[in-house]
């Protein structure tokens, strides 16, 4: 919640954010009182409390059709987008959620978000600047790879904390622009690395 509250901040969007679908019911139901509706509901589909379906359903009853409702999920969709459009769902998002992810639905659904994170990475021209990810979960660094070329990034790769550090014992001066690193890895930790 609080990680995309914060993204949403950073595209000029004020965002409030509740933990239960039940209470995000609730919240509708009295910003339709005081008549500051939400723009865009964000909803989980996965709750303990209500699922995001169910949570949809109500949220459609109270608002109707003018609000974008758009599902985080960790799932793929395919098995349950039928039922959940028939619920009222605009989009989905899959997690964990990336900015650029969530600027690209919001322009999809509602035209929001003017401004992409790719966009202001780039006013800082960091086009050709060089990277170390160190990083040994094989997904992760899959992922982080292709997120950081699409800004024009030149990444050297580590997999874990020591070759990490033997890389930057061997690395000529100025030879990385920046370190990303993971903090719990076999081997040798985040922690461990820096200190090295």
């Amino acid at each position: 919640c609080k990680n995309v509250s914060k993204m949403l901040r950073e595209v000029g969007m004020r965002s409030e954010w509740c933990a239960s679908g039940k209470e995000a019911v609730v919240r509708t139901e009295e910003a339709k009182e005081i008549g500051d509706l939400f723009k865009v509901y964000i909803i989980d589909w996965l709750m303990p409390d209500m699922n995001g379906i169910e949570t949809v359903r109500r949220i459609r009853k109270i608002v109707g059709d003018e609000a974008p409702i758009i599902v985080l999920t960790a799932y793929d969709w395919a098995d349950i987008e039928d039922e959940a459009r028939l619920a009222g769902v605009t989009a989905f998002v899959s997690k964990p959620i990336f900015p650029t992810d969530l600027h690209e639905v919001l322009n999809k659904c509602c035209g929001t978000a003017e401004s992409t994170s790719k966009e202001s990475l780039n006013d800082y021209n960091i086009v050709g600047k060089k990277i170390l990810l160190v990083e040994d979960n094989e997904i992760n660094r899959e992922i982080a790879t292709e997120i950081l070329k699409e800004y024009g990034l030149v990444l050297d790769i580590a997999e874990d904390g020591s070759i990490a550090v033997e890389k930057m014992k061997a690395a000529m001066p100025g030879q990385y622009d920046l370190i990303l690193m993971d903090v719990q890895m076999p081997i040798m930790n985040g922690y461990e690395a820096t200190k090295h």
